[in-house]
Parts: structure tokens; C-alpha cells; sequence
């Protein structure tokens, strides 16, 4: 309504014009308007503004007043119908110049959200709206038609312009907020009865899947967890090997993926679950500090952030001031990003009400500013020397091989690690699997290893169960796949039971980037941090957890593992032409294999001894690990390590099967955090509320964990 008004106010110079041209004095009527009209756009100067409409009506009346000067018969006849035919003319240019008018009055209303494309789109909805109705009433009054039908038009127009653009735009938001998610169905009734062997079914005891199994059983659900593995965790899993030194055996743990865990600290999301199942107190944490190794030389990354920004500002003293910058921005998006975590126990997630989405601009002006953009673009607005900006991507690789270009949703959340620490457990990664499993047996819920899922049972187009490799099946009321997202899709379900367009997409959608890794036992501890990132010879990540954990290597010992980023379009290289099964037997034992695979670790260890000098001389135990191994041991498609490109990802949780949600990479990413957010949000897709009913912790952090108790 005051949109409305407002547009009535500055329509004065036109109810003038008008109400004289009633009183037939037209040369009165258009120069009352021009002076009317030049006054408004004199005083819109005056304050830095144009408004189109005002313009447009400066420019319509200027012109009126020539044509009376000319011809004064003929702008007295035609005045009136003129007028109204400027106007759809002024609607239908300021269409085409992509500034609906209407824009510049709705701006005062909706102030927060002026910027949005939906903004846009309702704007450009009623201007275009205006254009068709000043136009008919012009028509109407070239024709003479009666009084009656131009005050319906009128009105038409009125009832539209007040409650149009408010309608519109809630529709327009909700649609946004549906749009968070690919598929919207209703939650499944969990109430007690039936024939089911269980609530819910989780295919997959990776993180993703065992958060969502854990989150379920605590809120009540009988849940059964199948994994074909001999342990749970997927790629966060530790292993022991055994060696011999010195005619002396030696024992060495490694970790077969995840080192560096972010969402630990106080009210994060990982802590919040963790301390949610009462599971907590079983891991201890260790800061992970990070170190790279550029072609301008070591930069060690302190604990505190700031000491961080002011050690960078005088490595490259001409971009302090925007590197500082920079920093305080990414802080300032991140934290606008974690805010909305604060009523979802701990788990960041978007609005979920049309009047949280209007309130989110003014709530989280940062955020809202940047999150859909290019994190490039963020960086290229305060910096542009390329090594400190290859610097700020020093942690890109923990979300992708850079081959897709990252938003700022994506990328900001990886400088966690700076802002509150990343954090290696004591004891190795297993144990992070170890206490979800203890959370979900606690609570009644049941983990079967060595039992893969051949099937998900579907009956009257829901998932009803699984159907596991022996035979057995398995009812449930849901299912939870933390599973390969294309692998779930392609071959767990049956085809009829996709649209095809859907399994078209999934097939045609590559996976993320695979990685090759060496992990070694050595007999010495390298004079080294334990996250180590060399930017030359060549691109590779370096783990030392034994600096943080000596339990994993024999004392006077060290166990590094060696990490290189293998894009999609390679790893598929590495698998047989005709690639199928899980196990590739023949393949990897073949001679042009194992060459392919010992030299690529080779050049790997040369390339580390760029730092840690005359390491091929110091290995006791040697293990590597191609896309073929990572395919093997977890079932992704090509050895993804890090679940589905972007651009192959599912929107929110739920699939086009109803009672089927995915919980892992398919539909976020990398990193452990990411997937404990995919399971948690898993959960409450089948239970809608339940993360709302626990709230972030914020208790003090063990001391181990504590940057100023760390070891030197």
C-alpha cells in the first residue's frame, strides 16, 4: 500500500495535467506539469536520485508542450490519450533498459531484498503490467469509450500494484525455499505398528551415514546400518601394518583418508553432535597446524587467525591492507553463514520461512552479499598479486582438484580451519567412527559389516527396505543411502523407479576428483608440521599425525602420508576399458598397472624430498593407493574421494523416491564436517524438527585441544 501511495504522490504533475484538461484549459494543464514535473526531478537531483517514472513524465510533458506550441488544436484534442500512451511507452522502455519503474518506489518497501532476482522479476511483472493497462486506457480514450470502463481498468491496476507485489514476492520466496531442495515430499509416519524389520535402513557406515543412523536412534527409530566393509567409517577409517626394522618388528597406524577435522570447536557442528549422543568425552582432539611451501619460501600458519593475516601483511607487505581485508570479510561471511545454525543443534542450514528469507539480508548482510558468487571474485576484490592470492586457495584441495570454479558458499567454510582450528583425534581417525557406532548401539540400532546391499526394495513407488547381497531382505519405513550417490542411483534401484530424465542427469554427471596416495613408515621424524601443503615441484599434500600422535609410529619413527589430487578425467584412466564390479582383480595385478601405479608413487616421494631431504632412504613400510584402491575399498564411482562434482549434486536430501535420502557427498561435498551436516540433514528430512530439538554447546574445548597448551 505505501508502494502504491508513494507512486500517487509523484503521479501529482499528471493528476494536475488531468484534472485541467477536465476544466478544458490545456495550455494550463501541460504547463502546470512541465513546472510540476521539472520541480520533482530538480529535487530527485538535488538527492542523487533518478527515477524513471519522473523522468519519463518530464520528457512526455516537455514533449505535449512543443506540440501545443505548433499545433495547439491538436495537443488540446489529443493531450489526454497522448498522456497515457507516454506512460505505457515509459513502462515498456524502462522494461527494456532492464529498470522496471515500479523498482524505484518497491525499493523503500523491501530495502533488504532490492538486490535479488526475484526482486527483479516482481517489478518487472507490474511495470510490465502498467505498460498494458496505460495503453488500454489510452485506446479507451482515443475511442471515447465510457468512464465506467476506464475506472475499472484503473482499479484493476490499483488492486494489483497494492497487493500484487506483496503476493508475488512471497510466492516468489517460497519458491525459493522449495527450491533448496531437488524433491519435496512428505516425511514417512514412524508410528508403531507394521511389519517392518526396522525404521530406517542406512546403506553405507561412512560419517554421512552414521551421523543420520545415530541422529534417528536418538530420537527414537529402530535403525539397521549395512556397509560391505570390514569396518565402519568409510574413508575415515584407521589400519595397522606391520614392518621390520633393524630385524625388529614395528607397527604403524595410518589413516586412510581424513587427517585435518574441522566443526570441533565449541557449538560446531561436529562437537554439537557428538556431544548430543554423549559420545564426546570418548575422542580427544589435537590442533593441526597447516605449513606451505610456495616458491616464495615457508609460510607456517599460526593458530590465532589475526597473528595469521598480520604474518601474511608482511611477507607481501603491498597487499597487507587488502589481505587484512580480505580476511575480515571471509570471517564476516563465515559467521553469517554458521548463524543459522544457532536453533538447528548445531547443523547450518538455509531459511526456512519466507520471513527468515526477508529477514536474512539485513540479519546476514555478508552472507547474503557473497555466497552465490565466485570466491575468485571475492578475492580479486581486495587482492590481486597471484602469489598471495595462491595463498588464500592454500586449502582448496580439501574441496576439489580446481577444476570447477568455487562459490563463496563452498569455499568459505574451508577457512574454519583458520578461524577455529582443525583437529586431528587421538587414537586416528577410526575412532570418530568408533563413537558414532557406540552412539547407535547405545540406543538400540544395529551395525552389520561385510554385508553389502544389492537392492533397494521399492513397493507402491516408496523405498520399503533392503535387499542385501545374500538374499535377505530387510523392511523398513525408510532408507538412508550414505552409498556412492551414482552407484544408488544407477544400480541399487531398480530403473523403472527414477523418472528418466533424473537417471539420465546421474549418469551423465561425473564424480569428484580421486587422489593417489603413498603412505610411508619411515625411521626418522622429519623436521616437519603436521599438515604440510607443497605448492612446487608439484601440487602435494604431506600428513605427519604421528607429530601429534607418537601412538601411531614406534618411537624414534614417523608415519606420512603423501597426497595428490587426481582429477575425474584422469582416474578414469586408470580402471580397465570395460570397467565393472568392485574388485578389478586381473587389472591390478597386471604388469602396466603396478608399473603405472610404483612409479606414480615414486615421482610422489622425489617430489616430498623437496623438503624432507633423502625420505626414499628412510622408508620402512611403503603402501600406495591409486583411484583402483579407493574405488575398491569404498565402492565410489572411479575412487571419488570427495562424492559428486557440483554440478552433479542433488539439492537437499531427499531423491525422486519417496522415504529414499541420501546422506554424504552426493548432495555437499568434502570433508568430514560437510558430510556430518549431509547426515544430520538426512535425518531431519525423515524427521522434520529434530535437529531443532538440541542446541549448539558451547562448553570450554579439552585442553589438548587448546592452541596455547600445544607443544612447541
Amino acid at each position: 500500500m505505501r508502494t502504491f501511495l508513494t507512486v500517487k504522490l509523484v503521479l501529482v504533475p499528471f493528476a494536475v495535467f488531468w484534472a485541467l484538461l477536465a476544466l478544458h484549459q490545456p495550455g494550463w494543464a501541460i504547463g502546470l506539469a512541465v513546472a510540476l514535473a521539472l520541480a520533482g526531478n530538480v529535487w530527485r537531483a538535488l538527492r542523487r536520485e533518478l527515477f524513471v517514472l519522473e523522468a519519463g513524465g518530464l520528457v512526455l510533458f516537455a514533449g505535449l508542450a512543443a506540440l501545443h506550441l505548433i499545433a495547439p488544436a491538436v495537443a488540446a484534442a489529443n493531450a489526454l490519450w497522448l498522456s497515457f500512451a507516454g506512460l505505457s511507452a515509459i513502462s515498456a522502455l524502462s522494461l527494456a533498459a532492464q529498470r522496471p519503474w515500479t523498482a524505484d518506489y518497491s525499493r523503500a518497501a523491501y530495502p533488504d531484498n532490492a538486490g535479488t532476482p526475484q526482486f527483479f522479476v516482481v517489478n518487472a511483472a507490474i511495470t510490465a503490467l502498467w505498460a498494458v493497462l496505460f495503453a488500454a486506457i489510452a485506446a479507451c480514450r482515443y475511442l471515447g469509450a465510457p468512464a465506467e470502463l476506464i475506472g475499472a481498468i484503473f482499479t484493476v491496476g490499483a488492486l494489483v500494484s497494492i497487493f500484487g507485489p506483496r503476493l508475488a514476492i512471497r510466492l516468489v520466496l517460497q519458491r525459493l525455499i522449495d527450491a533448496h531442495e531437488s524433491y519435496r515430499w512428505p516425511a514417512p509416519s514412524f508410528a508403531a505398528g507394521g511389519r517392518e524389520d526396522c525404521d530406517v535402513a542406512v546403506i553405507g557406515a561412512g560419517i554421512g551415514g552414521l551421523t543420520a543412523a545415530a541422529l534417528l536412534a536418538d530420537a527414537g527409530l529402530k535403525v539397521q546400518v549395512f556397509d560391505q566393509h570390514v569396518v565402519p567409517g568409510g574413508y575415515c577409517h584407521s589400519y595397522l601394518r606391520k614392518a621390520h626394522h633393524l630385524n625388529r618388528p614395528v607397527l604403524y597406524r595410518f589413516d586412510a583418508g581424513p587427517h585435518d577435522f574441522s566443526g570441533v570447536q565449541p557449538g560446531g557442528p561436529f562437537a554439537t553432535l557428538l556431544q548430543r549422543l554423549g559420545v564426546a568425552d570418548r575422542i580427544g582432539w589435537e590442533r593441526v597446524t597447516q605449513s606451505f611451501h610456495t616458491e616464495h619460501g615457508v609460510i607456517d600458519v599460526p593458530p590465532d587467525w589475526r597473528d595469521y593475516v598480520r604474518l601474511l601483511g608482511e611477507r607481501f607487505p603491498g597487499s597487507a591492507a587488502g589481505i587484512a581485508a580480505l580476511f575480515e570479510e571471509i570471517k564476516a561471511i563465515f559467521d553469517d553463514m554458521f548463524a543459522t545454525a544457532a536453533g538447528r543443534g548445531g547443523v547450518p542450514g538455509p531459511p526456512a520461512t519466507i520471513e527468515d528469507l526477508l529477514a536474512f539480508p539485513r540479519a546476514h548482510p555478508h552472507a547474503y552479499k557473497w555466497m552465490n558468487l565466485p570466491f575468485a571474485e571475492l578475492v580479486a576484490a581486495h587482492v590481486d598479486d597471484p602469489a598471495v592470492v595462491a595463498v588464500i586457495d592454500g586449502l582448496s584441495g580439501y574441496i576439489g582438484d580446481g577444476s570447477e570454479r568455487p562459490s563463496c558458499a563452498r569455499m568459505v567454510p574451508i577457512f574454519g580451519y583458520y578461524f577455529h582450528g582443525g583437529y586431528y583425534p587421538r587414537g586416528g581417525s577410526g575412532v570418530v567412527a568408533e563413537a558414532l557406532v557406540a552412539a547407535i548401539e547405545a540406543r538400540g540400532g544395529k551395525l552389520r559389516l561385510k554385508t553389502a546391499v544389492r537392492e533397494i526394495l521399492v513397493e507402491q513407488r516408496r523405498a520399503a527396505g533392503v535387499i542385501l547381497a545374500g538374499g535377505e531382505t530387510v523392511r523398513a519405513r525408510a532408507v538412508v543411502s550414505n552409498a556412492d550417490f551414482k552407484r544408488t542411483m544407477l544400480e541399487l534401484l531398480p530403473s523403472d523407479t527414477l523418472p528418466a530424465r533424473f537417471r539420465a542427469r546421474v549418469a551423465d554427471a561425473a564424480p569428484a576428483n580421486s587422489c593417489f596416495s603413498v603412505h610411508l613408515g619411515i625411521d626418522c621424524v622429519p623436521d616437519l608440521g603436521p599438515s604440510t601443503h607443497l605448492q612446487t615441484p608439484v601440487k602435494l599434500g604431506i600428513a605427519m599425525m604421528s607429530k601429534l600422535d607418537p601412538s601411531a609410529a614406534p618411537p624414534g619413527h614417523a608415519i606420512l602420508s603423501l597426497i595428490a589430487l587426481v582429477p575425474h578425467d584422469e582416474a578414469k584412466t586408470w580402471f580397465p576399458p570395460q570397467d565393472g564390479g568392485t574388485d578389478w582383480k586381473a587389472w591390478r595385478r597386471s604388469d602396466s598397472y603396478l608399473r603405472r601405479k610404483q612409479a606414480f608413487g615414486d615421482r610422489m616421494i622425489a617430489a616430498a624430498e623437496a623438503v624432507i631431504p633423502d625420505l626414499s632412504q628412510h622408508i620402512v613400510y611403503r603402501t600406495d593407493a591409486s583411484p583402483v584402491t579407493y574405488a575398491r575399498y569404498d565402492w565410489a564411482s572411479f575412487g571419488s574421494i570427495y562424492g559428486m562434482s557440483t554440478a552433479g549434486q542433488l539439492r537437499g536430501s531427499k531423491t525422486p523416491l519417496r522415504n529414499l535420502v541420501i546422506a554424504g557427498g552426493g548432495n555437499i561435498g568434502a570433508g568430514i564436517e560437510a558430510v556430518v551436516i549431509s547426515g544430520a540433514n538426512a535425518a531431519e528430512a525423515l524427521m522434520p524438527g529434530l535437529l531443532a530439538s538440541a542446541q549448539p554447546v558451547a562448553s570450554e574445548p579439552a585442553a589438548a585441544t587448546r592452541p596455547e597448551l600445544m607443544p612447541a
